[in-house]
């Protein structure tokens, strides 16, 4: 498989979390050494609303940091944005840590025997098909038991990938 771009990867993270507009607002960003909402919203054609509202979704996982400055002439305010090189790689790696320990979680809780309704593909734990009486909730049909959980071996491929990823990135910062 091969390697993806960081910077793609880093979009694609950043499309996760704010979307379109936050992917938009995070490139103009990068641009910058920083700049005003006011001049973001200009650049991209934007409204005021959204840039904020894509710039607070990429602030809350510590991507982008701002700094406001006093308008002289009305007393306002005037916010400038601008990504966080120093702390960017610190702050992704927090939350691939976070994520990990998610799915390990849910792995966790992730049996090797499901049961399955052959007629409409629902999957059942061992408790729930119990619960069920061995007879698909939705169409009446017999559970059939599963010996090998895809969801289980999918979750491993994840965790190990992502636990690869966060050893790699621990060695370079």
């Amino acid at each position: 498989m091969a390697k993806k771009d960081p910077l793609e990867e880093l979009l694609e993270f950043v499309r996760s979390v704010a979307g379109e507009d936050g992917v938009r607002v995070f490139k103009e960003l990068m641009r910058y050494e920083d700049i005003s909402e006011e001049q973001l919203t200009e650049t991209l054609g934007m409204k005021p609303n959204d840039v904020r509202r894509a710039l607070y979704k990429l602030e809350r996982y510590g991507l982008v940091r701002n700094y406001k400055i006093r308008n002289e002439n009305d007393g306002t305010y005037i916010y400038y944005w601008y990504v966080d090189r120093e702390t960017l790689n610190r702050n992704l790696l927090k939350i691939k840590k976070s994520v990990l320990e998610k799915l390990k979680r849910r792995l966790e809780s992730e049996e090797d025997q499901y049961f399955y309704c052959p007629a409409c593909g629902l999957q059942f734990s061992y408790e729930e098909a119990m619960g069920y009486d061995f007879t698909c909730p939705r169409c009446g049909e017999p559970l059939e038991l599963a010996e090998s959980n895809p969801r289980k071996k999918l979750l491993e491929k994840i965790v190990k990938r992502l636990e690869e990823e966060i050893k790699h990135e621990e060695s370079v910062l």
